[in-house]
Formats: C-alpha cells, structure tokens, sequence
C-alpha cells in the first residue's frame, strides 16, 4: 500500500468522503452530504427569475427555486439590463454560508477533464500552468478548429498529456450539451434544473492529471460502477466486510490528527495551526530537532523546509481558506530564506484550489490566500462525532 497515489472513496460519519491519498499521508479531503442534496450545489444551472433589485448594494436577488432566493452582483450585467419578474439563466457560482445567500453568475459553464466551456465570451485558451512551448502550439492549432464558436473554451493543464482526438471529442461534446441546455431554457418553466452539477468526486478526479493518482479504490457500489464506466480497470471495488477500508488505509485515525492543533514533523519539531476569525496562524516550532545541533542556521533550514511541505499539505487536508499567515523559525542567510519560499512555492501550486504565496511581511510572516470552496474539514467532518 505504501507509495502508491490513489483516491480512495469511503462513507465517514454516514457521509461519503473523498480522499487523494500519496503512500499513508493525506492531500486533499472531500466531504458530501447527502442532506443536502436537495440544496443548491455550485454549478447547477437554473432558470430563475428576479425578484428584486437593489442599486445601493449594486445587487439583484434571483430565486432559483421556491423560496431559494440568490445574490447576484449587479457588476455581472455588463451591458445588459435585467427588471423584476424577468426570468434568466443563471449558475452557483458560490455555496450558501451561514446567513448569506448564494451567488450566481448569469454566465454558466461546464467543465470536463480537459476543458471549461464558458458563456462568458468567445476567447479560446490554454491553462497557464502549460508551459511547455511545442506543446502549447499543438493545443493552439487545436483550438483553431472553434474560432468561429461564441462560447469560451480554456483547455486544461490534463490537455497536455491526452491525444487530439479525445481533447476535440470533450471539446465538442461539452460545447454541444451547453448550447443545448441555453436553448432548451427558453422553452422551460420558471426554477427548472437545466443542468446538475456532476458530484463532488467525479469532479476531482476530472481536475487530476492521468500520472497523479494509479488508482481509485471505493467500497460504494453505486459509485464503483459509475467511475467503472469512465476510468475502466483504474476503479477498484473493496468488499471485505469483516475489515473495512477505513480500517485497512487507518483512515478516521489520521483524520483525527487533522482536528488537533499541533502537527508533528519528522525531526522532531512541530507545527501549532491556530484557526480564527479573520485568518489562520500556522507557527513552526524547533521541538526537539534542535537538541545536539551545533550549526544552528543549517538546522533551522532543515526544520523550515520540512514544515514547509507539512504546512501546504495541512492546509490543503484541513480545507483551510482565507488568510494564512506562516511564522518559520528565522534564518539568517537570504539564500536559505529564497530557497525556502521557491519550495513553499512549488508546493502550493500543486494545490487544486486557487493558492498564492502573496509575501513576507516587515514582521516576517509569509502570508498566503486560499479560495474558499467549500467548508473545512472541522466543520464538514465534526471532530465528536
């Protein structure tokens, strides 16, 4: 089991979870509710209509469905004007949170394993995380086929490694499903679901390169047989009822580590998270690594860079978002202090949700910001239950 990259797909506290699992250390955790399948999910499409409009907050309110009322900044228009009682195509763009509403965009897009079809305009492009040249041109000359096309096309950094013709297939597809689903909506009656947003799983799995993970491994037998009939041999399905897969890959144990404050490094040292409010605190500890040391620069170094990689994989696991403020032990030497934010660096760019190593501030905290897409960990998965 040791080294392998898979996601493994289980039920934790009656609700499935998704996990992106490299050897025994966890990434990425995704929670659904099953509770909440009825509740507006970011990505769905509806046919709403405009219940009112209010200039001094620069907002439209939209009801997507019955007594599901929606936050749409006016910003969104453009050019466009909108009046109550209209009805208008809109998408989840952002969940509901406690007492906010939703947010729609009133340009929906679609998204599969190598591209995002969007309505937003027509200008056709390649993720910026392609950076390879040749490559780029052949995913150019592609794109060439659509020039004439009005929605958006952005192909995905999964382009680069998959063949033309399964690019140009999805590509053609997608574009084809949300032209359908435009047009059907004009024939549609008020806070119909013109389209529902693909689950939580499949979606990641989607985001994935092909070389990320060797597997994906799943003791739901709903869910085995739907990735079966995408990824093939790569879907295992798990049935030993007397040894439960949570069990076999210590699952709810290491998740347990994740609601605690301190997490341990390797050396000896530590890191304490300190969630609040307004931003998340993360400081890095000597413990004992420092105990014998003699060349005290070339340890902290070595402390840093190991709580580094722990650091990024912390938040990605915990689901952190927002501010995040790292306070490393100080080092004196510049190039030690360059070298560790080009790792830090590299390490949150690996991060499928929007990360940015912003700077380090005159107090000498590295303050990073985190796209909130959904809760995290704490909250999706109560530590009591």
């Amino acid at each position: 089991m040791n080294g392998r990259n898979q996601i493994v797909i289980t039920r934790l506290q009656n609700k499935p979870v998704m996990l992106y699992m490299q050897g025994d250390s966890i990434f990425d955790v995704l929670v659904g509710d099953e509770k909440e399948e009825q509740a507006l999910r970011v990505g769905d499409i509806y046919l709403g209509k405009v219940q009112n409009i209010v200039q001094n907050i620069n907002a439209a309110f939209v009801e997507v469905k019955r007594d599901a009322i929606c936050y749409l900044p006016l910003s969104e228009l453009r050019d466009k004007k909108i009046k109550c009682g209209e009805e208008i195509v809109v998408q989840v763009k952002k969940a509901a949170v406690k007492s906010k509403q939703a947010v729609v965009t009133l340009f929906p897009e679609i998204s599969g394993r190598y591209c995002v079809i969007s309505t937003k305009d027509s200008v056709k492009s390649i993720s910026r995380k392609i950076e390879e040249g040749e490559e780029k041109d052949r995913l150019r000359l592609l794109l060439k086929k659509w020039d004439g096309e009005e929605y958006g096309i952005v192909l995905r950094t999964n382009a680069a490694a998959a063949g033309e013709e399964e690019v140009e297939e999805e590509c053609s597809r997608l574009l084809e499903e949300l032209h359908r689903k435009m047009e059907y909506s004009r024939y549609k009656t008020c806070f119909s679901l013109l389209r529902k947003e693909d689950s939580f799983y499949l979606k990641y799995i989607q985001s994935c390169r092909p070389d990320e993970w060797e597997r994906v491994i799943t003791d739901e037998p709903e869910i085995y047989e739907q990735l079966q009939s995408y990824y093939g041999d790569k879907v295992v399905f798990y049935q030993d009822g007397s040894y439960p897969l949570d069990k076999l890959l210590g699952i709810s144990g290491k998740l347990k580590k994740a609601f605690q404050k301190k997490a341990w490094l390797k050396s000896g040292g530590y890191l304490i998270i300190e969630p609040t409010e307004a931003l998340t605190v993360i400081d890095v500890n000597t413990g004992k690594a420092i105990e014998g040391k003699r060349n005290k620069e070339t340890t902290f170094y070595k402390i840093n860079c190991e709580a580094a990689l722990e650091a990024a994989r912390q938040i990605r696991m915990r689901n952190i978002s927002g501010i995040i403020l790292i306070d490393f032990i100080d080092m004196k030497k510049r190039e030690n202090r360059q070298d560790l934010m080009e790792l830090l660096q590299r390490e949150l760019e690996k991060d499928k949700t929007r990360t940015t190593l912003v700077d380090i501030t005159k107090l000498g905290l590295v303050e990073i910001t985190r796209m909130k897409k959904s809760r995290p960990l704490w909250e999706a998965l109560r530590p009591d239950e």
